[in-house]
């Protein structure tokens, strides 16, 4: 019992002090070291003002009224500004009327960072040790440290001079942990920016280093609605990095949105979902470069190098990458692809999202070892990119597609309205399957050379198609034609089945307001030659061509020509021989002849039924209504008798 009592006295006594070592906290001096301290540590004055009260909990220490730390001296504005701030000493210090910072509690604050146009930020502290012979103890950072320092309901507003843009993050709640300066750092920071959540979490090696704007290991997480970046290297407190850099999103959209980037919709195979890991390095607060690095698209992936300088107005992204099998299938929409069928309905109306094309510039060479485009597919190839001001050029100095050689370029222009052009030359290319991909059209085979020169706008591809304008040409040595058999059309007039083996083709064309037209199509067969002329309506999905075949020294001793119609949409064209133009082509002496036999007859039937004389270039009708009109009078005069 007595042991029991002397604790009970003990403790009681422990207390006694630790209540009258409070009531004799120096608040004011408290309150005057940590303006001090903090501001040797910034490098920046730190301004405390207003009525400063005892708190015993949660914080033992005090609690201030408004307080400011100065921004740079090339700007006014100050760096932080808050409501309120408390700060927590060590207990045992308490005691001893000695001030220990365990703690710091801004309440409210607005934070202001800022980049100049000439690249200085206003959160940079201290001075940097980087040179040569510097010692650690010359980093002008006064060694102190600090269990915790948190914001709460916190503003931070994000000026960037150079680039003209300016952000501001609202709700933003920080919990800072940093028990010795030149030790180890976490930060937990969370927000709000325009409703969407934000968070970044991070741990540094050695804050004084940090602070001196050294570089120092870092570990960093950042999230936003529809993805989340890490970084895991040394990075020095101007935000200069290298390391290993992963970005992940679910949705590129929602995550470009949270960022205030604008919520462009991608196509698929653009980067609805993005995985992109690689080696990065970030200097003078300008220049990107990533190294070794994977990027995936969707289905597609890419790896090569890039480097991205981010002065001036817009991004300049330079990059050399290769990739296996790219699908951008996608980027014809529905109704807007090839392939052959009769359920095609016409071009996409879907309005084209091409906002993309402002958002950077570059300079980009591509190899691929294949490129589903949707309506063109390509081979091993390799590619050149360039985007310059909202207008994209893809060249194709080497590229391989349809069995044969592809070269020229193909234009997406979107600064004053969306228009595609395009320069192609095609060499010894498989006819059937591009015909398919381009319009849908199946029935013609065979290898051929041509080019093609085009140019459209409107805002979705339905437009774009309706009003295209241009030229090119098609020369075939040698190919058929399904669905149409020239030697049974010549032979029994039916030739709407089989197929047709012809030597020769060649053709040129005009296009105009997503009309192609040609008048000099030209085909050779065994003992058959042929010639057409017509229209296509690229926008419709139609045809109206007129297809003459000529028997060359047919049975009867001469040249035989038997016109045939081909009308109707692309995918299920009737084909219809024109009778009447046959007729019109190869018996025009015999009409004549017969309709001089049929004349003859008629004009002495007249004679002998009617007593009726048809005259000199006067027509049988003209005559019998002349010999009417005579025999009318004659009757007529009677009455006078």
């Amino acid at each position: 019992m007595r042991f029991l009592r002397w604790i009970f006295i003990v403790v009681f006594l422990f207390v006694g002090f630790a209540a009258a070592g409070l009531m004799l906290l120096p608040k004011e001096r408290i309150a005057k070291v940590a303006s001090a301290e903090m501001s040797k540590a910034l490098g920046r004055e730190v301004l405390i003002s207003g009525d400063i009260g005892l708190s015993v909990w949660p914080v033992l220490g005090v609690k201030t009224g408004p307080v400011q730390i100065a921004g740079p001296e090339w700007d006014t504005a100050p760096l932080l500004k808050a409501d309120a701030l408390s700060i927590g000493v060590g207990a045992a210090a308490a005691l001893k009327r000695e001030v220990e910072i365990r703690r710091i509690e801004l309440v409210s604050p607005e934070i202001n960072l800022i980049t100049a146009k000439d690249g200085r930020v206003s959160w940079a502290f201290g001075e940097s040790t980087e040179a040569a012979g510097a010692s650690e103890g010359s980093t002008g950072v006064t060694p102190f440290s600090l269990a915790r320092a948190t914001v709460t309901g916190g503003t931070v507003l994000i000026d960037d001079r150079r680039a003209g843009t300016r952000e501001k993050l609202t709700g933003l709640d920080v919990a800072l942990s940093m028990p010795e300066l030149a030790g180890p750092a976490t930060l937990k920071l969370s927000g709000l920016r325009g409703g969407a959540a934000l968070s970044l979490e991070g741990t540094v090696g050695n804050a004084r280093d940090l602070i001196a704007g050294r570089l120092t290991p870092v570990t960093a997480r950042f999230e936003a609605a529809g993805g989340s970046a890490r970084f895991e290297g040394r990075m020095s407190q101007a935000l200069e990095a290298e390391g290993q850099m992963r970005l992940s999103t679910s949705s590129t959209s929602t995550f470009m949105q949270s960022l205030g980037l604008g919520a462009a919709e991608l196509p698929r195979g653009m980067g609805q979902a993005i995985d992109m890991t690689g080696q990065v390095t970030f200097s003078g607060g300008e220049v990107v470069n990533l190294r070794g690095m994977t990027l995936t698209l969707d289905q597609n992936t890419l790896t090569g190098d890039a480097d991205i300088r981010l002065g001036g107005a817009k991004p300049q992204i330079t990059a050399k990458l290769a990739a296996g099998a790219l699908d951008f299938a996608s980027l014809a929409a529905e109704g807007g692809s090839g392939g052959g069928g009769e359920s095609r309905s016409g071009w996409s109306k879907t309005t084209i999202d091409a906002s993309g094309l402002a958002a950077v510039n570059a300079e980009m060479s591509l190899a691929v070892q294949s490129l589903d485009a949707g309506m063109i597919k390509l081979g091993t190839s390799r590619l050149g990119v360039s985007l310059d001001n909202s207008r994209l050029v893809l060249k194709l100095p080497k590229a391989t597609g349809y069995g044969g050689e592809i070269s020229g370029e193909f234009v997406v222009n979107n600064r004053g309205g969306l228009s595609v052009g395009g320069n192609l030359n095609i060499l010894q290319a498989d006819v059937k399957p591009l015909l398919v991909d381009l319009m849908g059209v199946e029935r013609l085979s065979g290898k051929g050379d041509g080019f093609v020169k085009f140019l459209g706008s409107g805002a979705n591809l339905d437009a774009i198609m309706n009003s295209l304008s241009g030229n090119g040409g098609l020369a075939m040595a040698g190919g058929t034609i399904s669905g149409l058999d020239l030697n049974g059309l010549m032979g029994t007039g039916n030739g709407t089945k089989g197929t047709t083996v012809f030597d020769k083709l060649g053709a040129s064309f005009d296009i105009k307001a997503g009309v192609l037209s040609n008048d000099n199509l030209n085909m050779t067969l065994p003992r058959i030659r042929a010639t057409g002329k017509g229209v296509v309506g690229l926008g419709a999905q139609t045809i109206n061509y007129v297809f003459t075949p000529v028997a060359l020294k047919a049975s009867s001793g001469k040249d035989l020509a038997f016109p045939v119609k081909i009308y109707g949409p692309w995918s299920n064209p009737k084909i219809i021989p024109d009778l009447s133009a046959a007729i019109d082509l190869n018996f025009k002496e015999k009409k004549e002849e017969v309709k001089q036999k049929v004349d003859t007859v008629i004009k002495q039937k007249v004679q002998e039924e009617l007593g009726v004389s048809v005259g000199e270039g006067q027509s049988v009708e003209d005559a019998v209504k002349q010999g009417v009109e005579d025999k009318l009078k004659k009757e007529l005069f009677k009455i006078f008798e």
